[in-house]
């Protein structure tokens, strides 16, 4: 598992206003907690923050957190991480602290690989599980699970129970749960009804048929009312 340094200052606990205006200046509310300890209001840099684990490639890094006015470091990793509703940025962050000698519960994001087989026949992708739950030290956690789908045909599911998981790593999701299947689209399933087919004897049927369409019978071509204009 790849780390990171975190820079972070103490905050009070305030308004919403406050919380509004420490967004504004680009940092990111935040709360410290775990072993035993009282809870730690904290705000980060909202860029450095995301540039960090965008380099680390996976949000249950473990991070060392520097904060500001204090000699040591603390090891910690990303519990929860708030976003706005409609923008979709970060709005808050709960960090955990962690003891490298203890294993830790944590989710680690599925990365796919390749195009499935059945999809370049016509298939679809229907994804299931983005992210499995584990248990492992910390300095054990993978970044992520790189999964090749380019084998799957149409109709084939890829589950948890396919999952490697390195030494020392525990999956807890359950094995039969579904990460994704490539099915055949629905348009695929359900062809378009075709269209009746017409019955005629002939050119002249609809013309001179028992001499109704010609004007010679009861029809609209002077056999009706002279009343309709």
């Amino acid at each position: 598992m790849r780390s990171g340094e975190l820079r972070a200052i103490r905050r009070e606990k305030g308004s919403r206003g406050y919380i509004n205006e420490l967004r504004k200046r680009g940092l990111l509310p935040a709360v410290v907690y775990g072993k035993d300890k009282p809870d730690m209001l904290i705000s980060v840099n909202a860029k450095e923050l995301q540039g960090l684990l965008k380099a680390i490639g996976s949000a249950s890094a473990i991070l060392d957190l520097q904060v500001e006015g204090t000699d040591d470091r603390q090891k910690v990793m990303v519990r929860e991480l708030q976003r706005d509703p409609v923008a979709r940025t970060p709005n808050h962050i709960d960090f955990q602290l962690v003891d490298m000698n203890k294993p830790v519960h944590t989710e680690i994001p599925i990365h796919l690989v390749g195009t499935p087989a059945g999809v370049k026949a016509g298939g679809i992708i229907q994804h299931g599980l983005r992210a499995v739950a584990v248990e492992g030290l910390p300095d054990k956690l993978p970044p992520r699970f790189d999964l090749d789908i380019a084998h799957m045909e149409l109709h084939d599911k890829m589950t948890v129970a396919d999952i490697v998981a390195p030494e020392g790593i525990e999956i807890i999701s359950e094995r039969d749960q579904v990460i994704l299947s490539i099915i055949v689209p629905r348009a695929v399933l359900e062809p378009a009804e075709s269209a009746p087919e017409l019955e005629t004897n002939g050119p002249d049927k609809a013309a001179n048929g028992n001499g109704k369409a010609n004007g010679n019978g009861n029809g609209d071509n002077g056999g009706g009312d002279k009343g309709e204009a």
